[in-house]
């Protein structure tokens, strides 16, 4: 089988192949031309094989955070068009004009957030259930919140780093 095909097998079959070559490695008499074939083989299985694990991941992830994030989203969509349609309103002042762009601006971080978040990591929502019953309107969390535990400090280091990538043209800055 060349290294395409192994490519679509699953984690188990790969995992047997490697035992099997591992067994043909272990067997004495074995010609030379073979044992190097068979160690070749071998490192082509293991990383195929941590592509398939890293696959299987990155899916799992993806399933079990989808709903979260499909929430997510919607919410940042809807209070970004509401943004945009008081920024639209001729008789806001400077000031206000000011704080609705910032606010526009953070919204629109937030949606790059939830839109680019690692494949490989536990999805931390915008919304968790804590801040959604205690404050009553969904308000994405912000550093200005007075807990800091390991879970905000993630959230508040992975938005700042998609502030700094939007501000540096690498990440689109109207998401939407």
């Amino acid at each position: 089988t060349n290294t395409k095909e192994r490519a679509t097998l699953g984690v188990s079959k790969l995992k047997s192949a490697v035992r099997q070559t591992r067994r043909l490695l272990a067997k004495e008499g074995l010609a030379a031309d073979a044992r190097v074939e068979a160690e070749r083989k071998i490192k082509s299985l293991e990383a195929d094989l941590a592509v398939a694990e890293r696959a299987n991941k990155e899916r799992a992830l993806a399933t079990r955070y989808h709903k979260v994030k499909f929430f997510d989203r919607q919410k940042l969509l809807r209070k970004i068009k509401q943004t945009k349609k008081r920024l639209e309103d001729e008789e806001v002042s400077s000031k206000v004009r000011k704080a609705l762009k910032a606010e526009l601006f953070e919204l629109r971080v937030d949606l790059n957030y939830v839109m680019n978040y690692p494949k490989l990591e536990k999805y931390i929502s915008l919304f968790p259930p804590e801040a959604r019953y205690t404050e009553g309107a969904a308000v994405p969390v912000h550093s200005a919140t007075t807990s800091s535990s390991a879970t905000d400090e993630k959230r508040d280091k992975l938005r700042e780093q998609v502030r700094r990538k939007m501000r540096a043209g690498e990440m689109s800055g109207e998401p939407e």
